[in-house]
């Protein structure tokens, strides 16, 4: 049964919005996980210009992790002939929601400029899909973006105001709708986007995915949804270079343009 998050016992609430409560590990074998594959990689340059680019956008509910942990698809990417880039910003408290957005699409915008890749996925799980989604609807990014991947992602925020996640963050009603891609114009939207939530996790990311999924097609955005029926909130973003699931092969397919990628390494 869904929740009514408006009506419902702020408890439920914060439980329906703590997606580690509906994984199929711990939280924090996740987090060493993404760290130790992004290991090799970081502090390297994983950008290639003339090359199909993917940018990352991470969770943490803008409030933990960095783009340092977030390179884990790297190897996927060396193997595609695919540059990689993921977004840093700062977190919150130190900076709020609105300010994390323009550094998002700053930091966005200065890899386009210097990547001159031929076409650009733009991704992003849990709190970076609520990212890349507003990202996808700057003006700066007009044009630029030739699908939105968006994972797990958050394009409600309202609930949080009810949850503990929101302490650092210090939303109240009026500021949640005003950062909700569920509730903002999206005339400037990228042309396609992929939505998607693993199987694993809580009705209101579910409900959220496919709310936003119907929303962007209102707009006229050509969208692909799915649920991965074995993944969960953290695991779901190892699909998005791997042929053979519903987002890899999205992703695959917008990037290569329909054509078989190579190149291994620079």
């Amino acid at each position: 049964m869904a929740l009514d998050w408006r009506s419902a016992d702020a408890a439920e609430v914060d439980h329906e919005y703590s997606p580690s409560r509906f994984s199929k590990r711990p939280l924090e074998e996740y987090l060493h996980e993404y760290a130790e594959l992004s290991a090799p990689y970081a502090g390297t340059d994983t950008v290639v210009p003339g090359r199909p680019l993917l940018v990352y956008v991470h969770g943490g509910y803008w409030q933990r992790l960095s783009a340092a942990d977030s390179l884990f698809n790297a190897a996927d990417a060396v193997a595609c002939g695919v540059s990689l880039h993921a977004v840093e910003y700062t977190l919150a408290p130190m900076a709020t929601i609105e300010q994390i957005v323009g550094e998002c699409i700053a930091d966005i915008v200065g890899v386009l400029d210097r990547a001159c890749a031929p076409r650009v996925v733009l991704a992003g799980c849990s709190a970076g899909a609520h990212l890349a989604a507003m990202c996808a609807m700057s003006g700066d990014l007009a044009g630029r973006v030739d699908s939105a991947v968006l994972l797990s992602g958050i394009f409600d925020l309202r609930p949080l105001v009810r949850t503990q996640t929101n302490d650092p963050l210090g939303l109240d009603d009026a500021r949640a709708s005003a950062l909700s891609p569920l509730l903002l114009p999206l005339e400037r939207f990228a042309a396609r986007a992929m939505v998607a939530v693993g199987g694993h996790e809580s009705s209101e990311f579910i409900r959220q995915t496919a709310d936003f999924a119907a929303r962007l097609r209102a707009a006229g955005v050509d969208v692909d949804q799915a649920v991965a029926a074995d993944r969960d909130h953290f695991d779901l973003p190892y699909d998005i270079l791997r042929a053979g699931t519903a987002v890899g092969d999205h992703v695959l397919s917008v990037l290569t343009g329909g054509d078989t990628v190579g190149g291994g390494a620079a």
